[in-house]
C-alpha cells in the first residue's frame, strides 16, 4: 500500500480509474452504466485542455492515490450548481478505496482533498453516501469529517442494506410497532 497522498489524475490513469469505477458500481451502483456518459465526464477531468473556451458546462477533477497502473483510491468531483441557483458548489460523484487498501487512511485523504479544493475555490462541498454495503460505517466516517445535512432515500424498496439512524450511531435499532 502507498501513503495516503492524493494527486490529480492524468490521462494515463484512465484504465485504473475505469477499474475502480467498475468496482464501486458493482458494490453500490443503483442504475445501469452508460459508458459514453461516464467517458464524457472522465474526459472533462482528464482532458480539460480539450474544453472549448466558450463552453460553460460542468468542470470535473479526479484525485487518485497510488501509482500509475495501480491506483488504490479515487475521488471524483464536479463544479456544479443546483437547479434553482447559479451559485457554484463542488459535487462529489464518488469516493472509493480499493477493498485491498481499506485499512489505510485513503478515504480520509480523499475527503480532505475535496475539502481543500472547496476552500481553494471558495465554494461549498456537497458530498454524501449512496451505498448498498457497509453503509453505517461509511456514515460514521463522514460524520467525523464533515457536518451532516439531509439524507438520501430510494423508492421502491430494494434488497439493499437498510440502515436506521439509530444504528449509525452504534445504538440498537428501535423496533417500530405497526398498528
Amino acid at each position: 500500500m502507498t501513503p495516503s497522498t492524493i494527486r490529480k489524475a492524468t490521462p494515463y490513469d484512465a484504465p485504473e480509474i475505469w477499474r475502480l469505477f467498475l468496482q464501486v458500481h458493482r458494490e453500490n451502483g443503483l442504475f445501469t452504466i452508460d459508458p459514453s456518459k461516464v467517458t464524457g465526464l472522465l474526459d472533462l477531468a482528464l482532458h480539460p485542455e480539450r474544453i472549448p473556451s466558450w463552453d460553460t458546462g460542468p468542470r470535473a477533477q479526479i484525485g487518485v492515490i497510488g501509482q500509475q497502473g495501480r491506483l488504490e483510491a479515487m475521488a471524483f468531483i464536479l463544479i456544479s450548481s443546483f437547479w434553482y441557483s447559479s451559485e457554484l458548489h463542488l459535487e462529489e460523484l464518488l469516493v472509493y478505496v480499493d477493498p485491498e487498501c481499506r485499512k489505510s487512511r485513503h478515504a480520509i485523504a480523499c475527503i480532505d482533498w475535496m475539502k481543500k479544493l472547496a476552500d481553494e475555490l471558495k465554494i461549498p462541498l456537497m458530498t454524501g453516501i449512496i451505498s448498498k454495503t457497509r453503509t453505517a460505517a461509511k456514515i460514521r466516517l463522514y460524520d467525523r469529517q464533515l457536518p451532516r445535512i439531509g439524507a438520501f432515500y430510494l423508492y421502491p424498496r430494494t434488497d439493499i442494506e437498510l440502515i436506521k439512524p439509530e444504528s449509525v450511531m452504534g445504538e440498537s435499532p428501535k423496533r417500530l410497532k405497526v398498528a
